[in-house]
């Protein structure tokens, strides 16, 4: 599992760096998530942007939202498909639904990371919007969530309240319209300074 954290990074060609404190933030789903990384893929010469909640960073984060642009790539349903395959080869099951008449592809999937093959273990739901964008290409937006389970039981409870949650975090995520791509690589944000 580690192995597919290393190559779904690498596959985003994440090349982050913290940002400064003027740089915003964006509403999702009723919470504030700050800019903290952003940074030009080599790999799709378009930005990538990270936001956090408030205290939380790219090693403490609870949830997060991500933008990229991908504006040498014109086909958003072609890019899920793609990025559905890639998950597929390291056997990450995955749910896929397109919306032709949106020219919209929406994927959604849980990581894993069991390092140590023992308890505790982190789940991480990832949901990605993939759509046409205004400029040129594609975007996406991805929000993941993590869960940590401790034992047995927390599995339990970590699926039913996955099951519950998921309909809406697809529903919410499809009702949302992609953020501006912030397009620049930006600085170091002292988390001290953020509301």
């Amino acid at each position: 599992m580690k192995k597919l954290f290393a190559i779904i990074f690498m596959f985003f060609c994440i090349n982050v760096v913290y940002a400064d404190g003027n740089s915003g933030y964006i509403t999702y789903n009723g919470n504030k998530y700050f800019l903290m990384y952003s940074s030009k893929s080599s790999e799709h010469n378009g930005y990538y942007n990270q936001y956090f909640k408030s205290g939380e960073d790219f090693d403490s984060w609870t949830e997060m939202i991500a933008i990229q642009h991908f504006p040498n790539i014109y086909s958003p349903i072609d890019l899920a498909h793609t990025f559905r395959d890639y998950l597929e080869q390291y056997h990450c099951p995955s749910s896929l639904s397109v919306y032709d008449d949106r020219n919209t592809g929406v994927l959604d999937f849980i990581l894993i990371d069991n390092k140590e093959q023992k308890l505790p273990i982190t789940l991480e739901f990832n949901i990605f919007k993939y759509v046409k964008s205004p400029d040129c290409g594609s975007l996406s937006m991805q929000y993941a969530k993590k869960y940590s389970v401790a034992n047995v039981e927390q599995v339990d409870s970590v699926k039913k309240k996955f099951e519950k949650f998921r309909p809406k975090a697809l529903n919410e995520i499809m009702d949302t319209a992609i953020p501006q791509v912030v397009n620049k690589d930006i600085g170091e944000i002292n988390l001290n300074d953020l509301p």
